[in-house]
């Protein structure tokens, strides 16, 4: 909570650059240590000094307002910069000179001000702060009489120069820690745009890989076909047609789904699918996400058997988990023989609502089970050889993580499949 306050009263880094950002934050921190110095010099007799701080806290929140609020940081950094070096000359003369704090202020104030002005310009500053603080010292040097105000007990002395030394401890501390803060959230913001840039890469080949590889086959398939018939039409007899027919079908269907799956995919990839959870009838949910695999399922004679309560419901993202659903279901069709069975049923416990799709097909081996959601885009494994490469099984396990939940199968070669959902409370 702190550090939002704080970023808000330095001013985002959309808005204002690191140097006018460190000059707010300078402003306060500087003002809040002379509040705390203040006291300290009045009790030992400094009262001069202490109003020429009173008067340099208001100048400084004056700053800062114009600064932060009203957008003139130039003016307020120039004006900043001319009032401190009156300060340093006023304050070495009125604060007892070389025996004063102002050598251990010196330093300070530079460093302030290699931090708030323009590389190309600390040379400049360098060369004004340097020729004052030897003026001060020819000055003080040839003509001591011009120093004022002397420490009534030597006690007093030793008290304002160690309560300098930590005010400037603390200072440079402060200023030190918020730099390495700064550049330490500059590294995260650039690491994250290079893993960005990575991912980007990554998904381009992945990209690239399937459409090279999954949708090729299909086409050539497509194209196969399609010209046996145009070829050899008058040839074949009307069954040799009808099975022609059929295979275009399925393989046109196939393409199709593949197609849909990679464009939701490098969709979610670039992050321009948005998530837009809603209470849903969990029952309602799955028979709308079954539409387009009835089809599929009655021409292989297979059974889908739905097992979930009516008044069951979830909070998800619905065309997300329609198509997780779709997914799932279609896998189990594609890798379940004629006549088989697909049942699809759901619990709830204390974790949330598990959806359960069970098959009785082909199964997987071990070693297929165990990459099945792995970001792999070139699986050849028995069970998905030639049927695709699992591109449907990544989405959904990355639209179930979206939602908060989870996703795994069990499975044995030749004893069918179960996929879990859990989408956790």
């Amino acid at each position: 909570m702190f550090g939002l306050k704080w970023k808000d009263l330095i001013g985002q880094q959309e808005y204002f650059s690191l140097e006018r950002r460190v000059f707010h934050a300078v402003c306060l921190i500087t003002s809040l240590i002379i509040l705390i110095s203040l006291p300290s010099n009045f009790l030992i007799n400094l009262d001069v000094f202490a109003c020429v701080l009173l008067v340099l806290l208001v100048f400084l929140l004056v700053l800062y307002y114009y600064s932060r609020y009203q957008r003139q940081s130039r003016l307020s950094v120039g004006i900043y910069i001319g009032f401190m070096y009156f300060v340093l000359f006023f304050g070495y003369l009125y604060n007892c000179g070389i025996d004063g704090p102002m050598t251990l202020i010196f330093g300070m104030t530079f460093l302030i001000q290699a931090v708030i002005v323009k590389e190309r310009h600390l040379l400049f500053y360098l060369g004004i702060h340097l020729s004052i603080g030897i003026l001060l010292l020819y000055l003080e040097y040839e003509f001591p009489e011009i120093i004022a105000v002397k420490y009534e007990r030597r006690s007093y002395r030793f008290i304002d120069i160690a309560l300098t030394l930590g005010f400037l401890l603390l200072s440079i501390y402060l200023t030190i820690r918020y730099l390495k803060k700064n550049y330490k959230e500059k590294q995260q913001l650039s690491n994250k745009k290079n893993e960005e840039l990575l991912k980007a890469n990554a998904t381009k080949d992945k990209l690239f890989s399937i459409i090279s590889h999954d949708l090729r086959t299909p086409f050539n398939a497509l194209i196969g076909l399609s010209q046996m018939l145009k070829e050899n039409g008058d040839e074949l007899d009307a069954a040799e047609k009808v099975e022609f027919v059929d295979a275009i079908y399925e393989t046109s269907k196939k393409t199709y789904s593949l197609l849909e799956n990679l464009l939701e995919w490098s969709l979610a990839q670039t992050n321009q699918i948005q998530f837009l959870p809603e209470n849903i009838n969990l029952s309602e949910l799955v028979n709308h996400s079954l539409l387009t695999s009835l089809e599929a399922a009655r021409s292989k004679g297979i059974e889908i058997k739905m097992n979930i309560s009516e008044d069951l419901t979830i909070i998800v993202d619905r065309n997300m988990m329609e198509t997780v659903f779709r997914n799932l279901v279609s896998n189990a069709i594609k890798f379940t023989d004629s006549k088989g069975l697909i049942v699809i049923s759901a619990h709830e416990d204390y974790r949330g609502i598990t959806i359960l799709i069970t098959d009785n097909g082909i199964g997987m081996s071990k070693a297929t089970l165990q990459s099945l959601f792995e970001q792999k885009v070139t699986d050849s494994s028995d069970a998905v050889k030639g049927r695709g490469m699992g591109l449907g099984l990544i989405l959904c396990k990355d639209f179930v993580q979206r939602q908060g939940g989870e996703i795994w199968a069990e499975s044995e070669n030749g004893k069918g499949s179960k996929f879990f959902v859990l989408i956790k409370k």
